[in-house]
This record gives structure tokens, C-alpha cells and sequence, in this order.
């Protein structure tokens, strides 16, 4: 990695008396390099809380993605730390042919430092997103930087087919895509020098060691805009790390779920893609990729997540076999204790006296305890 020398330049700007945006930049490789972080509400230094990288695609910037992802609205819930990194000439260098040939992997490892050094992240729940030019950037994180991500989230990107060819992951990487079948900027089935969907996913899943075949689950369609969502999840693979793909049949080149216009086409708005990432992402650690210690399981599912009313609907691919349902918080404490009726693969949890927050759900079904994520919002 190249010399670098850094000289932290912070403006703290307030946005509230609990809440804080800040603009930053220090030098980089001889580049003033900028971004914009946002601490969630009642931060304390004291609490080491995960990180977000949130990358913009080409032409955009970190504000445009903070503005139509809405990070920092579940950052508060969540309790995390985004940084949404500007790239030099609004792009990132990803192995596009005359494209940018910044040193951008050692840039972000320098701020996930800086963020470190300044707010406490912990060092073991960093992960990465982006939309484009960001999702590819994502990629390359996981390909060269993996031993500092423990998880990534591309939204209509995908991978160069040199980067294909040249990546060398350090680690196991759990993998969540989304994308449009009808993406006209990035190709859902590639070409121009970009590998397709399906060839992407099929090097993390031959990497990860997953299932052969996904569990495929066709998401309700919520909202009449012309596009559906097809779940499909490997897992779990080696190392209890998972792949997932959100394929979004008609979408176009667009953060689903987005506060106003992020690119081109049909935007989706059955899942919220900023939702949909943290969920995924927040699950694993480089320490511990099932977080908490809770095993995870793709066999359990519970909806809505996140949870804005007082039930959740929970659904095994098997029958409950004990009366226990069980809701954990973060930090391992029973927060609800419910008498369920078994013999069936769906009930209801009783959610009213649940704080916003993250949760641990928890059902025994066929001789396993089964064990899913969800978030409370306010309501």
C-alpha cells in the first residue's frame, strides 16, 4: 500500500441536540479526500458501534447517497455509524478501462481508521455498500480489504470481469446483491466488459462453499409500480456465512425503495433496499459472523422487518415443536417470553412491549432451535 499521510481537517456540523452530521476529508496519496458522517442519536464514544461504508455510484456523491438511501434514519434504530466517502471526480476505481486510477481500497481502509480513531467503530462489524460504480467498489472491498469488511451489499453493480478473474479474497465474505432485471447502466446479464449476476454470485457461492440450490422465496407485491421481488438465499455456507440475492424482475437501475429519483428506470418499492442491507450485513462480524452468538437460520422467517406495528408474523419451513417463543435484545436478555401454539409453522409474537430496537427471535421446530433478526421502529 502506498504512503500515506493524513491530515485530519474535521467541520462538526449539529444537526440536532443528539445527532450529528459531519463533514471531514484528510490527505490521501496526495488527495484531499472528503466524506460526510453521520453518529446515530444519544451517541456515546463509549459504546463501540458498527460502521457503515456507503458508496455512491458514478457522477454522484456522498450526499446525494445519504440523502436517497436514508441511512441515517436507521442508523438511529440500529445503532450504527454511516460514512458516506466521496470519490475523486465522483467515481471510484473499480478496473474500468480509462477509469479512475486512485488508490481507493487504501483510502477506505484509511477511514475506516480515521472513523476509529475519532468515534470507537468497532472494527469488527465494518461493512460495505453501494449503488454502481459503489456496488462495484463493494466487490473490489471484498476482493482486497476483506480482512476489514465483514460484509457487503451492492445495489446494481456487479464486477468487472478482470476483477472476477484477479480476486483473491482474504476471508469468507457474506454476500448480499440486489438488482434490476431490466438495469440498462449495469446489465443484469452483463457484457461491456462486466460479468453478469449469476457469474458474480456464482464465485461467491463456489468461494463461501454454499448449497448447491437457493431457497427461493417470491416477495408479496406491496405496491402496484411494475416490478416484483424474488428472494433467493444460499446458505448456510462455510463458516455460517451466507449469500443473497434480491432480485428485483422488472427494476431498473435504482436503489429500491429510495427517498426520490437515484438512477435510471423502474424503481421498486416492495422492499426498502437501505432496510433490507442492514438487516443482512448486521448478522455477521469478522469475529463471530452470526454477531451475538445466536445461530442463524435460514429456515425461520418473521415479517414485517422491520417491525412497525405490535405482532410479527413468524414462519418455519417446519412445524413448532415447543409452546416457547422466545425474543432476545442485544445484549442477551429475555424481552419476551411467549406461550405459542405448536404443531404449526406460523404464529404470531407478541411485539407491544418492545422498545425500538434490534431483536433476536427464537423457536424450537424439528429438534433445532431456529433463530432470526428483526428491527423495531417506532410506532
Amino acid at each position: 500500500m502506498k504512503r500515506l499521510l493524513i491530515i485530519i481537517m474535521l467541520c462538526v456540523l449539529i444537526s440536532g441536540d443528539t445527532t450529528s452530521q459531519i463533514n471531514g476529508s484528510f490527505v490521501f496519496d496526495g488527495f484531499n479526500r472528503t466524506w460526510i458522517a453521520y453518529l446515530p442519536v444519544d451517541f456515546n464514544q463509549n459504546e463501540s458501534l458498527p460502521l457503515m461504508l456507503a458508496l455512491h455510484g458514478y457522477t454522484q456523491n456522498g450526499q446525494e447517497i445519504m440523502q436517497f438511501s436514508d441511512f441515517n434514519t436507521i442508523a438511529d434504530t440500529g445503532r450504527f455509524v454511516v460514512v458516506y466517502p466521496n470519490g475523486i471526480d465522483n467515481s471510484w476505481n473499480v478496473g474500468f478501462a480509462g477509469g479512475s486510477t486512485a488508490d481507493d481500497v487504501g483510502f477506505l481502509s484509511a477511514l475506516i481508521d480515521t472513523m476509529q480513531d475519532r468515534y470507537n467503530i468497532d472494527l469488527d462489524r465494518v461493512y460495505a455498500t453501494g449503488l454502481s460504480n459503489g456496488g462495484f467498489m463493494s466487490y473490489r472491498l471484498a476482493c482486497e480489504l476483506g480482512n476489514r469488511i465483514a460484509a457487503i451489499a451492492p445495489v446494481a453493480g456487479t464486477m468487472t470481469d478482470g476483477s472476477l478473474t484477479a480476486c483473491s479474497p482474504q476471508k469468507m465474505m457474506p454476500v448480499l446483491h440486489i438488482h434490476g432485471t431490466a438495469d440498462l447502466i449495469v446489465n443484469y446479464n452483463g457484457g461491456f466488459g462486466n460479468a453478469s449476476v449469476d457469474e458474480v454470485l456464482e464465485y461467491w457461492n463456489s468461494y463461501n462453499n454454499c448449497p448447491a440450490l437457493p431457497v427461493i422465496e417470491d416477495l408479496p407485491d406491496l405496491v402496484a409500480e411494475g416490478s416484483t421481488v424474488q428472494r433467493q438465499t444460499w446458505g448456510p455456507c462455510d463458516g455460517l456465512t451466507e449469500v443473497m440475492l434480491l432480485k428485483v424482475i422488472n427494476g431498473g437501475h435504482t436503489w429500491p425503495g429510495s427517498n426520490g429519483v437515484t438512477g435510471v428506470g423502474n424503481t421498486n418499492r416492495d422492499i426498502v433496499a437501505s432496510s433490507e442491507i442492514w438487516n443482512f450485513v448486521s448478522r455477521f462480524s469478522l469475529e463471530s459472523p452470526t454477531g451475538i452468538g445466536f445461530s442463524n437460520s435460514t429456515g425461520l422467517r418473521v415479517y414485517p422487518n422491520p417491525a412497525t406495528s405490535d405482532v410479527l408474523i413468524v414462519e418455519s419451513a417446519h412445524p413448532i415443536t415447543s409452546s416457547d417463543l422466545k425474543i432476545y435484545s442485544m445484549d442477551g436478555k429475555i424481552a419476551v417470553n411467549q406461550h405459542v401454539a405448536v404443531g404449526s409453522g406460523k404464529v404470531i409474537a407478541d411485539i407491544s412491549g418492545l422498545t425500538p430496537g434490534i431483536y433476536f427471535i427464537r423457536v424450537h421446530c424439528a429438534g433445532n432451535n431456529l433463530t432470526a433478526r428483526f428491527i423495531v421502529l417506532p410506532r
